[in-house]
């Protein structure tokens, strides 16, 4: 017997101090030079498709060159790194993708990284019931900085903080994503990222969704195959200008689905810093 499975998972990772500003992963100000790259991409085939998309994106306030190790007079390093490999063989594959890389300083709505991408895919679809997708997508967010007194002079412009105080040490790390094996269904997912800012108070986020559902290429369909959604965090914070480390935190979530009748949606958000 068929049995319909629907998961619906929301994750929110937040890490906020309200006594000072900056007590946890912080945006970096960009380079004097800032570009942008929007990819789009609409595909479709009877048969066979293969795509990849690798980015990686790090902003530092120092030089990149030397690392590591970070200087211990309040160097940083934010980086984003975006990937997904998809393959479809002996199918009807409907194909849509959008990109948008922004390396300037965003306020919140606005992100260096966003995508969307939509697959669709029927092995029956073209006659043959021969045929799958098999798809990986990640999005993570790193910020890792030791850590600065302001009030010492020499490092406020670097972090877009000009009122003093102290911006203690970090090392935090979260990194979403989703695993497809599907014989039919169609899948929706988006990502967003946010890692360079002109002040620390702004946020660094990344969120990320996904929803799986029947194909639409075929009538009174149900997704069928295999499907896994994640999502790993590793956040270690400082206290102060010295090495002190006050807070740990490890989070490790998966969820998957499989069989002839499968429904996946899962959403992370994630945000750390401001005040």
């Amino acid at each position: 017997m068929k049995r319909n499975i629907w998961l619906l998972v929301f994750i929110a990772l937040v890490l906020v101090s309200m006594t000072c500003p900056a007590q946890a992963a912080r945006a970096i100000p960009a380079s004097n030079e800032t570009s942008t790259l929007i990819v789009e991409i609409s595909a479709y085939a009877d048969g066979g498709l293969r795509a990849r998309t690798d980015m990686a994106l790090c902003q530092g306030n120092e030089d990149l060159r030397d690392n590591p190790p970070l200087n211990v007079s309040g160097e940083g390093v934010n980086c984003i790194v975006y990937q997904e490999h998809t393959m479809a063989t002996s199918g009807s594959i409907y194909y849509e993708k959008d990109v948008k890389v922004d390396t300037g300083n965003q306020i919140d709505p606005q992100n260096n990284l966003n995508t969307v991408r939509v697959i669709d895919f029927s092995a029956s679809a073209d006659g043959s019931p021969v045929g799958n997708l098999y798809s990986t997508e990640s999005t993570s967010v790193s910020s890792m900085s030791t850590s600065a007194n302001l009030d010492g002079g020499g490092v406020c412009c670097p972090w877009g903080a000009p009122d003093g105080g102290v911006l203690p040490a970090t090392n935090d790390q979260v990194t979403a994503g989703s695993q497809v094996n599907l014989y039919e269904g169609e899948i929706t997912t988006t990502s967003s990222a946010r890692t360079t800012a002109a002040s620390t108070e702004e946020p660094v986020e990344l969120t990320y969704s996904i929803d799986l559902g029947p194909s639409n290429q075929v009538a009174n369909a149900t997704a069928q195959g295999s499907a896994t959604g994640y999502v790993e965090a590793q956040l270690m914070e400082g206290n102060g200008d010295g090495t002190m480390e006050s807070t740990d935190m490890g989070y490790d979530q998966s969820i998957t689905v499989r069989g002839d009748n499968i429904e996946l949606a899962m959403a992370v958000s994630f945000s750390s810093g401001g005040t």
